[in-house]
């Protein structure tokens, strides 16, 4: 069978080249970063993952994938080479911008995409001493505790409320909405809600699912909406038995929930991701409760699966 490119090296890409490699199909992963880990590279829970990951499996790094015309292309420094369909993207979260967060205001220098304050902190740097991360999800908690323990003051700033259990009391939770940054050569002030805070640094780490390649399959936060590193990683093991597919059988399903893989999963794999937090969801005629972002669903060993949320 031949290979297939990975383009990203975070949890999806590495669990999807390391299960291709275990069924026995060569897989070459690709890294715009000189790094793997991707978004999950400073959180405590995912470096075991990653560093037996490294022991198993490599990455090109500084390596990139563009669109030109219809083609498709990886560079790297001192060549390239033309893309053909055995892709998948493994590009992860995008980070939300301004607008569609409705933060107005002024543009001064200070304000940072959450992964460009990642790429700082690989290379030892801070983004600044006084610094609001505004986000909802433990990626946000994650990165403002690796901003303390660097010797920052941090505020979290989020929409709904969050368990602060990983960072401790170090980090000012702050429930609410940024609204408007103030400040001339440098972030001054953010208003939240509508109080001032006193800040130079204001992290986004508000995200989106992102595939700039959709022609081509994705796994883990390129397509699916989770903030569950075990969800990431089981994307790509899906993903891998997908592709090789060695029965040749496929289970057709009938939902109307999105579901990944898709509505035809191969027999081999008899498992789905559900992204619903607080469904229920009727397979078949058995009930489940999905209590996070989105749970795995194996399926019964039959011809055709329905799957129905459940309204009360």
């Amino acid at each position: 069978m031949a290979g297939y490119t990975i383009v990203g090296a975070g949890l999806a890409g590495l669990s999807l080249a390391l299960e291709l490699r275990r069924l026995g199909v060569e897989a070459e992963i690709i890294e715009y970063r000189d790094y793997i880990g991707g978004i999950h590279s400073i959180m405590p829970e995912t470096k075991g993952f990653i560093n037996d990951a490294l022991k198993n499996v490599s990455a090109r790094l500084n390596t990139t994938a563009v669109r030109v015309g219809d083609a498709t292309y990886i560079i790297w420094r001192g060549g390239y080479r033309k893309l053909a369909g055995n892709v998948v993207v493994a590009t992860g979260f995008r980070v939300m911008t301004l607008p569609e967060l409705g933060i107005y205001g002024e543009r001064p220098a200070g304000i940072y995409p959450h992964h460009a304050v990642l790429d700082m902190l690989h290379y030892e740097l801070l983004p600044g001493k006084n610094v609001i991360v505004y986000g909802d999800n433990q990626y946000a908690l994650s990165l403002a505790g690796e901003l303390t323990k660097r010797g920052a003051t941090v505020h979290v700033v989020s929409p709904t409320k969050l368990d602060t259990g990983a960072v401790g009391e170090d980090v000012d939770i702050i429930i609410g909405r940024v609204r408007y940054v103030k400040g001339m050569g440098r972030v001054e002030r953010v208003l939240v809600n509508n109080e001032w805070v006193t800040a130079d640094t204001l992290v986004i780490s508000m995200f989106r699912p992102f595939n700039p390649f959709p022609e081509f399959r994705a796994v883990g936060q390129a397509v699916i909406e989770t903030y569950d590193p075990s969800i990431v990683i089981e994307s790509g093991r899906i993903m891998a038995g997908e592709l090789v597919n060695r029965s040749g059988e496929f289970i057709i399903i009938d939902s109307d929930l999105p579901i990944y893989p898709g509505n035809r999963v191969s027999r081999d794999v008899r498992r789905v991701i559900i992204p619903c937090r607080g469904c229920r969801v009727m397979v078949n005629d058995r009930e489940y409760v999905i209590n996070n972002d989105a749970a795995i669903i194996e399926l019964p060993d039959v011809d055709k699966v329905i799957i129905r949320r459940v309204v009360s």
